[in-house]
């Protein structure tokens, strides 16, 4: 699977570091900047990333660039030298616009989340995955565990990248996955794949991101 990391030149660094900076300050233009930066970027590619209608698209992207404000205002995002810094004073991976979609995630996740009308066990084991997994994205201020898990999925059986990528990815619900993947025969032999691989997932890119913080 293609990393999320958006690769950035030293003039588009140095362009974030000050659009970050000005927000912190309270530049209003350098505010607007950013809000039009990012927003450019989310409706270029919401679709691919949340399968959501424009109207949970547009809470999605409000309450991000909310969350992003407040990093920023928190100084848990700050421009440093013509660097975004990020955990550990140390610089974002790559462009602020993957930190961005990374939070953006995160909440399409949470909006998902309230909108369900009902709870059962299957809703609920689904959404503790989801839970799991959202924990390992955002663990890190950086991306460093959202390429962690990329990669680890790319390295999957072809089974559990397949199912882990609908599921998470695309945001497929079961009964889809399901129809697209000819191999599994059953729902509950579905789920069960399913379980099996994101514990899989989770303790490979657990001990991973631990290894990369002891390193």
């Amino acid at each position: 699977m293609e990393k999320k990391t958006i690769k950035i030149d030293t003039l588009r660094r140095k362009e974030e570091a000050r659009l970050v900076a000005g927000m912190y300050e309270g530049d209003r233009r350098a505010q607007s900047e950013l809000y039009a930066y990012c927003s450019d970027y989310f409706w270029d590619n919401y679709r691919g990333v949340f399968f959501a209608d424009e109207e949970s698209a547009k809470k999605i992207f409000q309450t991000a660039f909310i969350t992003l404000w407040e990093k920023i205002e928190q100084r848990k995002i700050y421009a440093s030298e013509g660097y975004v810094m990020g955990k550990n004073n140390k610089p974002l991976n790559g462009s602020i616009l993957t930190y961005f979609m990374a939070v953006a995630r995160l909440k399409n996740l949470e909006l998902s989340r309230d909108k369900s009308d009902c709870v059962d066990l299957e809703s609920e084991l689904a959404q503790h995955d989801k839970q799991q997994y959202a924990d390992m994205l955002y663990d890190s201020e950086e991306n460093t565990m959202l390429d962690i898990i990329a990669d680890i999925i790319s390295q999957m059986s072809e089974r559990c990248r397949e199912i882990l990528s609908k599921f998470y990815y695309e945001e497929k619900d079961l009964d889809t996955i399901l129809s697209e993947v000819s191999t599994i025969d059953s729902k509950d032999a579905l789920k069960t794949k399913k379980h099996k691989c994101m514990e899989s997932l989770r303790k490979s890119a657990k001990d991973i991101y631990n290894r990369y913080l002891n390193s």
